[in-house]
């Protein structure tokens, strides 16, 4: 088996929301129309890993997983 990275881009955003700055981690993968991934409470967005990962669903939607402020890598 040959080593392959997997089709998802993680990355942090940093902004300022009521004057108070945040910096949210978010996984993307895909193309197409957006799909906003929001995990439940107390979790984080690993939550939607496999869907990320679904090679059919990546050629319809650009699907976007973010944790939430204090959740995940998010702080």
């Amino acid at each position: 088996m040959s080593p392959r990275f997997e089709p998802i881009t993680g990355r942090y955003l940093n902004f300022d929301l009521l004057g108070r700055p945040h910096r949210l981690y978010i996984e993307e993968a895909g193309q197409g129309i957006p799909l906003l991934l929001q995990h439940t409470a107390g979790s984080d967005g690993r939550q939607w890993r496999h869907m990320l990962e679904d090679a059919e669903i990546q050629k319809r939607f650009r699907m976007i997983a973010y944790d939430l402020p204090f959740h995940g890598k998010s702080v």
